[in-house]
């Protein structure tokens, strides 16, 4: 009897131990919130090391003059508007308007990076990577680390404010144990890279696009491109360039006074002049008196035969070299 009897405090304890063990890898696989190890885990200082660093969000946005802000907006205080706090207290009412319900400073913040197109800045594209999904693939914990950050940039942050779905914790875990898309071929980066610098080659792509200190400015800057793009948006923007243009890089087509048509992309412009960058690499100055018309194109400068203009093999060349540029 005495057997039996002791018999079931060993079953509690081991059934106990079994869901503690499926709670920590369920945790683990979630990305939800776990006992942190140095350097991880939810604080201010992680969030601006992630925003800086992995997280890859200077490449499109500025804070104050400090970082990018051609294609998402200046998060400081700038001529995009007042300090990130501040701004989000205004987008905040905004978005209670347009949900007929409550939604606090945080919680656009959080909506700003878990569903980036439920609001987008007017002015600008609805372009921003969904940044728990990968290549940047944040945890829970990031997630917060980087509102906190946002929080900071003119006001205080606030942790107990800060609530991440579950469903981003769920996607995650979809996510994890799907595959992820690779190409049929692997490519040589070798290869691929001499294409990419070669001016004169069939891809040229130097001609328009930067990489490090090298490189054109009539295209976006791909220097970090992998980290925060995927393999397939990579695919898709070398053989359908139109697909989706990024911000600040629209085609414009003017029309001078001597019937002259010019396209390109607006490099600069002030109330006399304006400056177009070609597909050639080229930037010229145009006098605004001289400008009949002006109209905005639909489709990139990039050209859109380039699965024409390489084989195969230097097309898989060119992506294992662009997915090398994290």
């Amino acid at each position: 009897m005495r057997s039996r009897l002791l018999e079931i405090p060993l079953f509690v304890i081991a059934l106990v131990a079994l869901f503690v063990w499926a709670g920590e890898v369920v945790t683990r696989a979630s990305g939800a919130t776990r006992r942190a190890a140095p350097g991880e885990g939810v604080s201010l200082e992680n969030g601006e090391r992630i925003f800086w660093g992995r997280g890859k969000c200077h490449t499109c946005h500025a804070v104050g003059g400090q970082g990018r802000s051609v294609r998402g907006p200046n998060l400081g205080e700038s001529d995009d508007g007042p300090a990130m706090a501040i701004r989000a207290a205004e987008r905040a009412r905004a978005r209670s308007a347009a949900l007929d319900r409550e939604v606090s400073p945080t919680d656009y913040l959080v909506e700003s990076l878990t569903e980036p197109a439920a609001f987008v800045t007017e002015g600008f594209k609805d372009e921003m990577p969904v940044v728990y999904e990968p290549p940047i693939a944040m945890t829970a914990d990031e997630l917060a680390s980087v509102v906190l950050y946002l929080q900071s940039i003119g006001g205080e942050p606030d942790p107990a404010a800060i609530t991440i779905p579950a469903g981003v914790r769920a996607h995650r875990l979809r996510r994890e144990l799907a595959a992820p898309w690779e190409p049929y071929l692997d490519g040589d980066s070798a290869r691929g890279h001499a294409l990419f610098f070669d001016p004169t080659g069939p891809a040229a792509c130097v001609t328009c696009h930067q990489v490090g200190d090298e490189g054109g400015a009539v295209g976006p800057e791909l220097t970090g491109v992998a980290g925060t793009r995927t393999a397939a948006f990579i695919v898709e923007s070398l053989l359908e360039p139109s697909a989706s243009i990024a911000n600040g890089y629209e085609t414009v087509l003017i029309e001078l006074a001597t019937g002259r048509l010019v396209d390109g992309v607006v490099r600069r412009e002030t109330a006399d002049s304006l400056w177009l960058a070609t597909s050639t690499g080229e930037e010229s100055a145009f006098a605004t008196a001289e400008i009949q018309r002006r109209r905005t194109q639909e489709t990139s400068l990039m050209p859109e035969d380039l699965a024409g203009l390489l084989t195969v093999t230097e097309l898989h060349d060119l992506l294992a070299y662009l997915r090398t540029l994290r």
